[in-house]
């Protein structure tokens, strides 16, 4: 049962890997009265004379034998987009979207919709704690999920975040009580736990688009008279959008 998740999560991690690995890069330009700037060559680094622009957008034109050397460096957290990087801080998120999969206890097949909003409290990068609760409909039971959420950002640099998160909590059963039944059954809530990753695209500060795919179970019960408890576990695939503050 748990290799399924796992396996997911790892494949996952594996294809946005290369999305946070990319770090930005910039020219360092060393001169031999002294100097150091720092930008993107518009020339190669042979040619004489050498033209460096700066991130403020000046251009600066300077002879070989004026420099001393040139590398490239990773730009510092503090450059560019980064410096509006929210580090802590409360924080927000909304999403929507399918629940994919089929059921191991039911021949019920088909997708579900899924809402949920979580508010909570960022501590640094890799930590943000907070609550959320929403709506999953599934096509013969209609779920409230309350949860813990955890997450965190995999980088801090650029205008793409890919993160991580881990739901865990219960799903109140809303569907109540069917009495249309030859056994009228009524349906009760259980625990539920996700985990997965997602990208945050940046539109200013810590606003941004979300993208996201996870695994995510939820249990709940049928009860009929005269019949023992009969557990229904929903296993499916999270493909959600949405908005983060």
């Amino acid at each position: 049962m748990i290799r399924f998740p796992l396996l997911l999560l790892l494949l996952l991690l594996r294809c946005a890997g290369p999305a946070w690995a990319q770090r930005p890069t910039e020219q360092v330009l060393y001169l031999k009265n002294g100097w150091i700037l720092r930008g993107q060559l518009l020339t190669a680094p042979t040619a004489d004379p050498l033209r460096l622009q700066t991130a403020d957008r000046n251009e600066f034109v300077f002879r070989q034998a004026e420099v001393d050397s040139l590398r490239q460096r990773y730009q510092p957290v503090e450059s560019g987009l980064h410096a509006a990087y929210k580090s802590r801080g409360f924080g927000h998120y909304t999403e929507l979207g399918a629940l994919a999969g089929r059921n191991t206890s039911s021949s019920v097949n088909t997708s579900a919709f899924s809402f949920q909003t979580v508010n909570g409290y960022k501590f640094n990068q890799w930590l943000y704690t907070g609550l959320g609760v929403g709506a999953d409909l599934y096509a013969t039971q209609s779920i409230v999920p309350v949860f813990a959420s955890v997450r965190g950002d995999f980088t801090r640099r650029g205008t793409i975040l890919p993160f991580y998160f881990l739901d865990v909590g219960y799903g109140f059963n809303i569907t109540g009580r069917d009495n249309t039944l030859t056994q009228p059954v009524t349906y009760e809530g259980g625990s539920l736990w996700a985990l997965g990753v997602g990208m945050k695209v940046l539109f200013n500060n810590n606003t941004g688009f979300l993208l996201s795919v996870g695994y995510r179970t939820q249990r709940t019960t049928l009860l009929r008279e005269a019949t023992p408890p009969e557990p229904v576990t929903f296993e499916r695939i999270a493909i959600r959008a949405g908005f983060a503050f």
